[in-house]
């Protein structure tokens, strides 16, 4: 507990980390109140802990895995309701955002770590795509993933885009849509009948801002798994950095009738 604290008051008090939206180094901070705020922060974990022995304890199962990967810890027949939030197809890096954190509470140690760290998540985005990646063959038939790929992978061309990591912009597109395709296809064994499912996602325009409908595609390769699709609602809408566009984030709403 007292390292969790640390690790909090780093990231958000005591260092000189910003997030806008990514991480990056501000000015250092002078004479931080560094055991005040860890002293804070311990105080409040206890508050927390002594309030969670006055509710019902109610048993929990956590599974550490790949979601594209769930009939390895999943039962058949054992879920009725799935509600999640994935990551969006962008350049948002989830293991460099909290990289520091994941070092100092022991989760990385070395860059192999790192790296199967990464091999396990979803490609979100290009600093995760790998030679070895073949998600993207559950979409190979999609004609609108494929189409949006190769305008990102057009646009790039035009604007002379070489680094690395712009290379696998189309790439990474088709690898996120494939993963949650592999997902949703693979998690329907585990599922009762009726299952209600709720998937919030967001619109996104990080690639070369190519407009990218994250809710109707993911609601698209559902119904074409056997989901029913209830609805798709709107949750927020969210400016787009670049483009200034109000991007729609969104509910999927899917029920599995069973085969």
């Amino acid at each position: 507990h007292e390292r969790l604290a640390l690790a909090k008051i780093l990231v958000y008090s005591i260092s000189n980390l910003k997030f806008a939206p990514e991480v990056s180094i501000g000015k250092p901070k002078q004479n931080a109140p560094v055991i005040e705020l860890w002293l804070d922060e311990i105080r409040q974990i206890a508050t927390d802990l002594e309030y969670l022995k006055s509710l019902k304890d109610t048993s929990a199962m956590i599974h550490h895995a790949d979601s594209r990967n769930l009939l390895q810890v999943l039962e058949p027949n054992s879920i009725d309701a799935v509600i999640t939030s994935p990551p969006y197809p962008n350049e948002k890096d989830y293991t460099r955002t909290t990289r520091l954190e994941s070092v100092l509470l022991g989760f990385l140690h070395t860059k192999a770590d790192l790296r199967t760290l990464k091999q396990g998540l979803m490609r979100s985005n290009s600093r995760c795509v790998y030679r070895s990646d073949n998600d993207d063959q559950w979409v190979a038939n999609h004609p609108e993933i494929q189409r949006i790929a190769n305008e990102i992978e057009a646009k790039r061309i035009e604007l002379n885009k070489t680094s690395g990591f712009e290379r696998q912009y189309a790439r990474a597109t088709k690898l996120y849509f494939g993963g949650m395709a592999k997902h949703l296809a693979d998690l329907r064994q585990a599922l009762r009948p009726n299952a209600q499912l709720a998937y919030v996602v967001g619109d996104q325009a990080s690639y070369l801002r190519v407009m990218i409908r994250t809710g109707e595609l993911i609601a698209d390769l559902a119904k074409s798994l056997g989901y029913e699709v209830t609805d798709i609602e709107l949750f927020r809408t969210r400016l787009a950095t670049a483009t200034k566009e109000q991007l729609r984030e969104e509910v999927v709403l899917l029920k599995w009738k069973g085969n």
